[in-house]
């Protein structure tokens, strides 16, 4: 047994000052899945390893504790309160705004408040809702992304792009959640069942149980026969409750994985391991369109495109950091979820640079010309973007013409183009109005060309809490087929991920989607190691996820 580092595990944000005020907390979250609260995943499972984010939490930073934990540290405490019964949670790690650590498994399950005690008092409760058990993965992306795990087939090697796992390794994942243990006692497993699926196969269960840390779960399960890929996902359920998803690299044989869909060529990740760094960019163009009702043509709305331009080391470089043909960092045959309310800290930017590829990236087609400009959208200085209120549309089979003009002080002048991809039929579409969760989904359409790849994916909004503290949540999911299979059932762990849509949601948030992607077109410049161009087109349609 090998187990993480567990630096990462407590997933801390460092800051020191002192407190002056009352404590005040903000919000709770299991400190690997990173759930928001009111998803139907979300809850904090009896002896598992939580954060409580808030203010004047503490007067010091305290890194992660060692064994054995402390129900005090430096004048703080913590008290949880379910039907009466009051539980003092151990403390992991202290700061003045998230304090980690472990909820008593002989906590009862139910509604419950949460306070916070240090020298300057008391916070008022906070809610928390307690369960058996709802699990978290460990990922290398708080909560998403590249599962943190090991491979015992490999040297216990993390697994990446280079160090994939084989179909019947056995790999050792991590988390919190699993369900409570009597005394909090590290080692042994869990009474309650763990589903792990890999690439939407029930996957062999070796153990499930705690490690020799408080709180922190470890599952050896077996690789299933069949699943291939870069992105193949990877979700845990328990009971009722779903984990965060995952996804881990798994080849068929040897160790680097590969994907139909990733076309970075294993030349660009040779030349990567020899110079130690990677510059790529990402051009996306996508039509958003309207099935017809009975089959037929998709009608055309509107278009959107972007492009990115990044440096990362070959440490970073990982084919999950470069979406698919299809734009979404997935394996065929996978599912992943990822919801839209963040609760984790902020995501590290795992040492990508940004580059200046030019003042614009010029998009040219039957529509005219758009100049996409350097600016900081999202909070991302060098994330170029059709600006606002600017109205275009790339219609299925149009050619579309890229070019930075001169080229800028990062990456030089280049040329380019791509093809709008031609519609898939969307022939159930017209049926698919409401959607029971818990049955999963059944998309069909009329079969395509072997060897190319669509996207099926939806979102849905609910509204928690009363009308005075009413709070929107979303979480949308995205699933890659092969084309030729003309349908393909979203599986219930999937749905069940999503909050019911509200009906003050459904415009907004109530959506299904399937997508059509065209041909990758690869492109050079100087000082740019790889350049990719993905078209898209969806067919949106609205439904209620019940």
């Amino acid at each position: 047994m090998k187990l993480p580092g567990f630096a990462l595990a407590a997933a801390c944000i460092c800051a020191a000052h002192a407190f002056a005020q009352m404590p005040t907390v903000t919000k709770l979250a299991n400190i690997y899945s990173w759930t928001p609260a009111g998803l139907p995943n979300y809850g904090t499972a009896r002896g598992s390893i939580f954060a409580i984010f808030g203010t004047n939490l503490s007067s010091a930073t305290l890194p992660l504790q060692p064994p054995p934990l402390q129900t005090s540290l430096s004048g703080v405490s913590l008290s949880v309160t379910v039907n009466g019964t009051t539980t003092q949670p151990l403390l992991y790690y202290l700061s003045p705004t998230q304090i980690n650590a472990v909820l008593p498994s002989s906590t009862p399950v139910g509604a419950g408040t949460l306070t916070v005690s240090n020298g300057a008092g008391t916070s008022a409760g906070f809610p928390i809702q307690v369960v058996e058990s709802a699990f978290g993965l460990l990922t290398f992306n708080y909560g998403a992304g590249t599962l943190a795990g090991f491979d015992a087939n490999n040297n216990y090697a993390y697994l990446g792009y280079s160090a994939a796992a084989n179909p019947g390794d056995i790999l050792e994942l991590w988390g919190t959640g699993l369900g409570p243990v009597e005394n909090d006692a590290v080692g042994g497993p869990v009474s309650d069942a763990a589903e792990v699926d890999i690439g939407g196969i029930p996957a062999n269960v070796l153990y499930r149980g705690r490690s020799s840390y408080v709180g922190l779960d470890q599952i050896n399960v077996q690789v299933p026969a069949g699943v291939s890929g870069c992105n193949v996902s990877v979700v845990v359920v328990t009971g009722s409750y779903v984990s965060n998803f995952a996804t881990i690299p798994i080849a068929s044989t040897g160790r680097t994985c590969a994907d139909a869909t990733n076309p970075l060529p294993a030349s660009i990740l040779a030349d990567v391991a020899q110079s130690g760094e990677f510059s790529g960019g990402l051009i996306l163009l996508i039509t958003n369109t309207l099935p017809v009702p009975g089959g037929g043509e998709p009608t055309a709305g509107s278009s959107y495109a972007s492009a990115l331009f990044t440096r990362q080391s070959a440490s970073q470089l990982n084919p999950a950091t470069y979406p698919s043909a299809t734009g979404q960092n997935i394996s065929a045959g996978s599912c992943i979820v990822s919801p839209s309310n963040t609760t984790s800290p902020t995501t590290p930017s795992g040492g990508v640079g940004i580059l200046n590829a030019g003042p614009n990236v010029n998009v040219d087609g039957p529509f005219g010309d758009i100049a996409m400009p350097y600016d900081s959208e999202f909070g991302t200085p060098g994330f170029y973007a059709i600006p606002d209120g600017t109205a275009f549309l790339a219609s299925p089979g149009d050619t579309v013409g890229f070019d930075n003009g001169g080229g800028g002080p990062d990456v030089g002048s280049f040329t380019t183009q791509a093809q709008m991809p031609v519609p898939t039929i969307w022939t159930n579409a017209a049926n698919i109005t409401s959607v029971t969760r818990s049955a999963g989904l059944t998309v069909t359409w009329t079969p395509g060309t072997p060897g190319t790849y669509l996207s099926i994916g939806g979102i849905s909004g609910g509204v928690v809490g009363n009308t005075s503290e009413a709070q929107v949540v979303i979480a949308g999911f995205g699933c890659l087929v092969p084309a030729e299979a003309g349908q393909f059932t979203v599986p219930p762990a999937v749905l069940m991920s999503l909050p019911p849509t509200s009906e003050f949601t459904i415009s907004a948030s109530g959506g299904l989607s399937l997508y059509n992607a065209g041909t990758p077109v690869i492109f050079s410049a100087p000082n740019l190691d790889y350049g990719i161009v993905l078209t898209l087109l969806s067919q949106d349609i609205t439904v209620v996820y019940q």
